[in-house]
């Protein structure tokens, strides 16, 4: 049988999900059975399913094409012509709509409360960053050319980097796109890049203004927007694999100053905060753990912090228990004004 444009992207792009090793990771997209495209965040998820949200599913009309067929998609809209993102209980909601096979009672962690759990028997494959890089490559000289240039630009061999978000599926938009770009080091090499790119965002012609912010870890190279996602080398240094957590007390109000923003950068953001009130009441050191993955990279060590309406929980973590601060959704966190 003849195959169509879609089957034969996607046949050289995707990996079987028997061959998935370890469990999901961070920013992965999914192939759903039916179609649909999934994606991952963080590092905690079951055995044998995922934590994902929908973001592309088959929508006759749909308002996008996938490789010449029709997609609807769970993130974005138009309103009065322009672009904007849906926010997270509307994109949530959508999900029931779209999949009535799935639970709205079904019981997540509160940290994943805008996530929907699937088990990994519903998808034929993923997409491997590496993998889908080496692809996008070969198929886009203007992403070769573009990532070789980010990878000069970083100091990054290229072996450390792959893609997610379109890209990873072997989609790219013309005459300019993004390039979503997955950067794999230890720790202390990905403190190393952030800088430099902190460094290059100093020249607004490179800065990334989106959606009315500005998106501190984005920089543009030419017309192309590099959009870094980075990941642990070694999974083992995610500060959060497990996430066990209690729900202590809900809608509180607290104030901290950056402390340590080692794991800033990553999904989850988890920082350390210090000079910390917590409904008014002076609080020792605190964990702040943020499960929105458009706040990856935003604060930085010496930032004051507010946030409004978030959780306070106790974590336990491969034997260990502390108090955190939890942050589901962006606007329960802000910097304090100067």
């Amino acid at each position: 049988m003849t195959q169509d444009l879609f089957e034969r992207v996607i046949k050289r792009y995707v990996v079987p999900i028997a061959e998935l090793r370890g469990g999901a990771g961070d920013c992965f997209y999914f192939l759903r059975k039916n179609g649909s495209f999934c994606f991952t965040q963080g590092y905690c998820h079951p055995k044998d399913a995922v934590y994902c949200k929908i973001i592309y599913f088959p929508e006759k009309g749909g308002w996008m094409e996938i490789h010449g067929r029709e997609y609807g998609t769970t993130i974005k809209r138009i309103v009065n012509g322009k672009l904007e993102l849906v926010p997270h209980d509307r994109q949530l909601a959508r999900h029931f709509e779209i999949d009535p096979t799935l639970d709205p009672k079904e019981p997540l962690p509160c940290w994943a409360e805008y996530h929907v759990k699937l088990p990994l028997s519903e998808f034929t494959g993923y997409f491997d960053h590496r993998k889908s890089l080496r692809m996008a490559m070969e198929d886009y000289p203007k992403v070769r050319e573009a990532v070789e240039k980010a990878a000069e630009i970083l100091d990054i061999p290229i072996d450390r980097l792959g893609c997610t978000g379109s890209l990873s599926y072997g989609r790219l938009e013309e005459p300019a796109d993004d390039v979503d770009l997955c950067i794999y080091g230890t720790v202390d090499e990905n403190a190393r890049v952030i800088e430099r790119i902190r460094g290059l965002t100093r020249d607004p012609a490179r800065q990334v203004v989106e959606f009315g912010k500005f998106w501190p870890m984005r920089f543009y190279h030419r017309e192309i927007m590099i959009c870094p996602f980075f990941e642990y080398l070694n999974p083992e240094d995610a500060p959060l694999r497990e996430l066990g957590v209690e729900i202590l007390r809900e809608g509180v109000r607290a104030e901290g100053r950056v402390k340590d923003d080692t794991h800033g950068i990553y999904m989850p953001v988890v920082l350390t905060l210090d000079q910390v009130t917590i409904d008014g009441e002076p609080h020792g050191d605190i964990t702040l753990i943020i499960y929105d993955g458009s706040l990856r990279g935003e604060y930085y060590r010496g930032d004051r912090l507010v946030m409004n309406g978030v959780r306070l929980i106790k974590v336990r973590e491969r034997g260990k228990v502390f108090p955190a601060l939890l942050v589901t959704v962006s606007p329960q966190i802000g910097k304090a004004p100067a």
